[in-house]
C-alpha cells in the first residue's frame, strides 16, 4: 500500500511538472462538493486564505512575456500588482489606506436591562425629537472592532448609532433618536446589538403644555416647544407702526418699526424693535416687557439653553462670535424666503420648528433698513454696559451668532413662555 501511494504522488508530480490543457472543473475542499457551476476552480475553507505568488519587484520584472491579467503580490511595497497587456504595464490594484475593521465581540444589558441607562433631554407627544434626544448605555467589549446598535420603534421614535470601539472594557454608548413621539406614555424599548445581544429601556413621553396657539393683540401665533422651553413660532408684531427716521420712545405706547415702512413687512416678519422699547424700559433678565402675559423676553442664558437643545456644547454656547455647527439652519425656517446660502442648504434646515425669518433690521447710526432675506436678529434681554445681546443668523452661515450691539438698533423679538 505505500509503495503504490509513493507511486500515485510521484506520477502526479511528474504530471503537473509539464504545461497541459484539462477540459474539466477542479474543486479543493474538505467536504467533497462539486464546484460551482460557473467555476473552472473552487476553493472552499472557512479555516485558511488562498496565497498568491510572492515576489520581488526584481523578480516581477524578470518575468517573460507576463499574459494580461496576471497578478502577483509585490513583497517589497506590499502592493498587489496586475499586468496590463494593452498598456505593457504592471499596475497597482488600488484599496484604501486604512484596514478592515472587524466587527466587535461585546454585549449589552444585564439580566435583559440595558445597564446603567441614561435617557438625555425631555419627550413630549407631538414634539419632534432632536440632537439632545439621546440614550446612552453601557456595552461590555471584550474584542475591539465595529459595532451597531439599533431599537425598535415604538410610539413614532426610536434610537440607533454606530461605531467602532478601539479599548475593551465597559464602554459607554450614545444612541441618537429620530422620529416624534405619539402621545404622552412610557415607552418600553429593545435595543439590539449586532452581534452583541439585546437589552431593554423605558423612555417617559411628558404631556406637551405649551400648547398650539397664542391669540395676543390681534394676533394669533403658534407655539413651538423644544426641550422643555415653549417659544413662539412667529416674531412678535405688536403695536403701532413708526416711521423709522424716529427712535422709539417711553411715551406709553408700544412702538415697532416695519420694514421699509411697510406694514405688510410686519405681516410676514414681525415688528423690528429698540431694545428699550422691547423691555418697557425696565432692568433685569426674566421680565415680561412687550411680550404676552405669561410670557417673558428670553435671556441671554436662555437662549443658551435652546442652542445647546439643538446641539451646541457649553464652551461653544458661551462664545462670543459666530458659534455651533448647523443650529443656525436649525433655527430657520421659511427657505424661499432666505437669500440661498449655505444656511438654507444644510439638510438640518428648519428642523426645530422655530422658524426664524431673516426681517432685517432697522439701522440706528442712519435709521435706514437693511438686510431682509439675509438676516434673522433676534434681541435677548440681558445687556453688557451700554449694549443689549442678541443673536444672528444670516444666510451664508449654518451656525449662530452671539454679539453684543447698540441697543438703537431695531431688531425682531421672540418671546419664550413662563
Amino acid at each position: 500500500m505505500r509503495i503504490f501511494t509513493k507511486l500515485l504522488v510521484i506520477i502526479v508530480a511528474i504530471a503537473i511538472s509539464y504545461s497541459y490543457t484539462v477540459n474539466a472543473q477542479v474543486s479543493i475542499n474538505t467536504d467533497g462538493s462539486a464546484p460551482a457551476a460557473s467555476a473552472m476552480l473552487d476553493v472552499k475553507s472557512n479555516t485558511k486564505g488562498m496565497l498568491m505568488p510572492r515576489m520581488t519587484l526584481a523578480e516581477i520584472r524578470a518575468i517573460s512575456n507576463p499574459a494580461d491579467g496576471l497578478m502577483v503580490y509585490n513583497t517589497d511595497y506590499g502592493l498587489i500588482l496586475i499586468y496590463i497587456l494593452a498598456d505593457n504595464k504592471w499596475k497597482e490594484v488600488q484599496y484604501g489606506s486604512g484596514e478592515i475593521s472587524l466587527p466587535a465581540t461585546y454585549t449589552i444589558g444585564t439580566g435583559g436591562s440595558c445597564a446603567n441607562t441614561t435617557v438625555n433631554a425631555n419627550y413630549y407627544g407631538g414634539v419632534a425629537l432632536v440632537a439632545a434626544n439621546t440614550v446612552t448605555l453601557e456595552a461590555t467589549v471584550t474584542q475591539v472592532g465595529t459595532w451597531s446598535i439599533t431599537t425598535n420603534t415604538v410610539n413614532g421614535y426610536y434610537f440607533s448609532a454606530v461605531g467602532t470601539f478601539t479599548t475593551t472594557g465597559i464602554i459607554q454608548v450614545t444612541l441618537a433618536g429620530s422620529g416624534t413621539p405619539v402621545t404622552a406614555q412610557t415607552d418600553n424599548f429593545t435595543a439590539t446589538a449586532y452581534g452583541g445581544g439585546t437589552c431593554t429601556f423605558s423612555v417617559t413621553v411628558e404631556v406637551n403644555t405649551c400648547g398650539s396657539l397664542l391669540s395676543y393683540g390681534g394676533q394669533n401665533y403658534t407655539t413651538v416647544l423644544i426641550g422643555s422651553q415653549c417659544w413662539m413660532a412667529q416674531n412678535l408684531n405688536i403695536g403701532t407702526m413708526i416711521a423709522g427716521n424716529t427712535d422709539q420712545t417711553d411715551n406709553g405706547t408700544i412702538e415697532k418699526y416695519c420694514y421699509d415702512n411697510n406694514t405688510s413687512n410686519c405681516s410676514l416678519y414681525g415688528g423690528l424693535y429698540q431694545w428699550n422699547e422691547m423691555m418697557q424700559y425696565s432692568t433685569g433678565e426674566s421680565i415680561q416687557g412687550i411680550c404676552p402675559a405669561g410670557w417673558h423676553l428670553p435671556s441671554d442664558n436662555e437662549v443658551k439653553t435652546l442652542e445647546m437643545q439643538l446641539g451646541m456644547s457649553q464652551s461653544q454656547a458661551d462664545a462670543t462670535s459666530w458659534r455651533g455647527t448647523n443650529e443656525g439652519s436649525k433655527l430657520a425656517g421659511l427657505a424661499s424666503l432666505w437669500t440661498d446660502g449655505a444656511l438654507d442648504s444644510d439638510p438640518g434646515f428648519g428642523t426645530s420648528n422655530f422658524a426664524a425669518l431673516p426681517g432685517g433690521l432697522r439701522s440706528y447710526a442712519n435709521s435706514l433698513f437693511y438686510n431682509m432675506g439675509d438676516y434673522a436678529l433676534f434681541w435677548t434681554s440681558s445687556e453688557n454696559g451700554a449694549s443689549g445681546r442678541l443673536r444672528e443668523l444670516i444666510y451664508s452661515q449654518t451656525r449662530v451668532g452671539r454679539f453684543d450691539i447698540n441697543k438703537f438698533q431695531g431688531t425682531s423679538v421672540r418671546c419664550v413662555k413662563d
